[in-house]
């Protein structure tokens, strides 16, 4: 027995050696070829991700490349002689799989934005293995000259993968079809709207732009928000953002652009605020088609400058201080004679807009502006006080800031909001919670209107961000090929706001329905698949379920609620976006394959020439996963005290889409993986549009059903009740 397993393991340490003087007739002495690459490839990663935040040019790029370079060699050459002394053997081949590995396995999870999965250790470790076997052949065929079947072979195998992997990373990805899919389904209108014509392209009046701020524009005042915001405690990015603005939060200068109508007199404005973003990047800059757009329609634009906030954490209030005090300083202009803005703006038709984080602020502006004294500190007295009606949110982000621990609650405001939904940068929608918490008291005319637009990403808002929502080196792994392009990206922003300020600021209402149904619109519109839904200050809830946890109540008062042929009843806070709830609780039905209905049993109304409307959403992940491409749909039935019957089909109203497959980073395409975004549409349907039984009586209505599609499917609606006829 002995004898035996003494004579395996000869046979395997025979085999081992075998095995390694193989190796070292092909590979031998060719350490040094991956452990270049690795310090290569690692130098590259860190120090393009140093470079695209703190100093994103050519020579920038350069000079922390090799600087981490030299650091990743100083701090090797320490480790190998400390291991050849405790060790007595060299750890390079360790050190280049741990450098390759680490590096990419680095930016591929940041990349793809998910933690430790097992695609991401696989595809860093295959990428880490290919480039560590390609660099050693390279070296064993071109610099011993051992050209054999085996180093020809593994250098063939391994190049083919490294080019393949550099493929991957740096094009700009894959096309994602569900969306040509999803409009084969829903994009059948081909009407135009007469007076839309006119918003498509410039208008009659000469755009004008100035700076202000700058050397060469318009003086203006320096202001203090270091009552808001500090950097102190933010380490590295702290004093870069000190050094490089070369001024401190006590002393931010007020610097921005403005585009006006040459010819225009007494305009309406829109002030626009920018998000967190390389400081080194002027982004005020970036929404020049915007102003561009409107001041060609006769609006004056102003772009405001809030790089003195970026780098910073929970400065939003210092935002919204800082766009009051452009609006103080734009608004001095036009009172001034012989100013270029002299006698321009209008000053009791104000609107605020922001993009990202900006997109938050607008709403902590608003409060701000309304108040006497700050929250956080009632010692810091606001005078403000300026006629905004009207707030534009660009992909904001939500509850950065909240004061006093509060969430932004509005009323009787205005509100727009739109998201794409490949955003890889404020990956959830967000600002639902926001739209959420703005009320309307029912005196006045006001409206909120949310977009959720499918190929939309977060940068393309702004014309200097661009495709990639990402920096450098991690952008790599965004899908850019499925996205809108930034010209339709922006096309549609401008032809929202210009339909949103036209209603709200002068009350044009030609393309009001714009913002309440794009459907009309579409055959005018970039083609997209797009999720809307909207209120009115005319709205009157009859559920919207925010009143307790009795599923068999609803918010009228003597309604009650029932459910038949359902698998699942609930009324929950809705988390759509996995990480942030929309601040709204709503009605959430799943059945199976039999009919279901849910139905509200109200007292004796009178409806007629009033409007149902109600907000609904896709739920049904698995179906769209296995291929189940389906229009939302449903019967409505309107019942009157004789029992007598009213109907109406979902989708000869609206069109409400399946649930959105999005795929935003190339690992998605490479597993055949999803992220399934929700969103909510608003269906509004004239009672009068119901095809009644003969004898049907809109004013004693007493029951409402909401039959679902047959085949089985999961939904969740709010908001449920009627407009009122103006």
């Amino acid at each position: 027995m002995d004898e035996t397993l003494v004579t395996k393991r000869e046979r395997l340490r025979s085999r081992l050696c075998s095995v390694g003087r193989w190796l070292t007739r092909n590979f031998g002495q060719t350490a040094a070829a991956p452990y270049g690459a690795g310090l290569l490839v690692a130098a590259v990663i860190a120090g393009v991700s140093v470079a695209d935040t703190y100093w994103p040019e050519v020579v920038g790029f350069v000079v922390c490349i090799l600087g981490t370079l030299v650091l990743l060699w100083a701090a090797g050459w320490v480790a190998e002689k400390v291991c050849r002394v405790l060790l007595k053997r060299s750890i390079r081949p360790l050190l280049s799989l741990a450098l390759l590995i680490g590096s990419l396995y680095w930016m591929i999870r940041r990349g793809a934005g998910e933690g430790a999965t097992f695609r991401v250790a696989l595809v860093s470790a295959g990428m880490a293995l290919a480039l560590y076997l390609f660099s050693t052949a390279l070296c064993s065929l071109f610099r011993w000259r051992r050209i054999t079947v085996t180093t020809l072979l593994a250098g063939l195998f391994s190049g083919t993968l490294t080019v393949l992997s550099a493929v991957f990373l740096f094009t700009n990805g894959f096309d994602d079809h569900y969306i040509q899919r999803y409009l084969a389904m829903g994009w059948n209108k081909d009407a135009q709207v007469e007076a839309f014509e006119s918003y498509l392209g410039p208008g009659p009046y000469t755009a004008v732009a100035l700076d202000y701020g700058t050397e060469e524009g318009l003086a203006s005042e320096t202001v203090s928000i270091s009552a808001f915001a500090n950097r102190e405690g933010a380490d590295l990015n702290g004093a870069y953002a000190e050094l490089y603005l070369d001024y401190d939060l006590s002393e931010v200068p007020l610097v921005g652009r403005v585009w006006y109508p040459a010819e225009g007199e007494n305009c309406p404005v829109l002030f626009i605020a920018h998000g967190n973003h390389t400081i080194a990047v002027d982004s005020y800059l970036g929404y020049d088609y915007l102003g561009e757009y409107l001041a060609s329609h006769g609006y004056v634009v102003v772009s405001v400058d809030q790089n003195a906030c970026n780098l910073l954490n929970g400065e939003n209030d210092a935002r919204a201080v800082l766009l009051l005090e452009h609006i103080d300083q734009v608004l001095s202009y036009s009172e001034e004679p012989g100013n270029p803005l002299y006698g321009r703006i209008d000053g009791e038709n104000i609107a605020i807009a922001g993009h990202s984080r900006g997109g938050e602020m607008v709403a902590t502006a608003y409060l701000f502006n309304g108040y006497d004294r700050y929250p956080e500190n009632g010692t810091i007295r606001f005078d403000y006080h300026f006629n905004i009606k009207s707030l534009i949110a660009l992909a904001p982000t939500v509850n950065q800031y909240k004061p006093a621990d509060h969430s932004v609650e509005l009323e009787d405001v205005n509100y727009l909001l739109l998201h794409g939904a490949c955003d890889r940068d404020v990956t959830n929608f967000m600002g639902m919670a926001q739209y959420e918490n703005i009320s309307f008291t029912g005196e006045g005319d006001y409206l909120k209107s949310a977009l959720y637009i499918a190929g939309a990403n977060h940068g393309q808002f702004n014309s200097l961000w661009g495709a990639y929502d990402q920096p450098a080196p991690f952008s790599a792994l965004l899908n850019a090929e499925s996205l809108l392009s930034a010209e339709d990206q922006q096309e549609i922003a401008c032809l929202f706001i210009k339909a949103f300020l036209d209603v709200t600021l002068l009350g044009n209402e030609d393309c009001r329905t714009l913002l309440t149904d794009w459907d009309s619109y579409a055959a005018q519109l970039p083609k997209t698949v797009y999720m809307q839904c909207y209120e009115t200050s005319g709205f009157v809830p009859i559920a919207d379920f925010e009143e307790d946890s009795d599923l068999e109540t609803a918010t009228a008062e003597g309604v009650s609620a029932g459910a038949s042929g359902v698998q699942r009843w609930t009324e929950e806070l809705m988390n759509f976006a996995n990480s942030s709830s929309y601040d709204t609780h709503a009605l959430r039905l799943k059945w199976g394959g039999s009919r279901a209905s849910y139905t509200l049993r109200l007292p004796e109304t009178d409806a007629m020439g009033w409007t149902l409307s109600f907000d609904i959403a896709d739920l049904d992940d698995e179906a769209v996963e296995g291929g189940d491409y389906q229009l939302v749909d449903a019967e409505i039935l309107l019942i009157d005290s004789g029992g007598r019957t009213a109907s109406a089909q979902l989708s000869d109203f609206a069109t409400v889409y399946p649930v959105l497959p999005v795929r935003t980073d190339k690992l998605d395409f490479l597993f055949g993986e999803s992220t399934y975004r929700h969103a909510f549409s608003t269906v509004s349907i004239p009672v009068d549009a119901f095809a009644a039984e003969e004898g049907f009586d809109s004013s004693s209505i007493v029951e409402l059903t909401f039959c679902l599609a047959e085949g089985g499917g999961e939904v969740a609606m709010d908001n449920i009740g009627w407009i009122a006829e103006a």
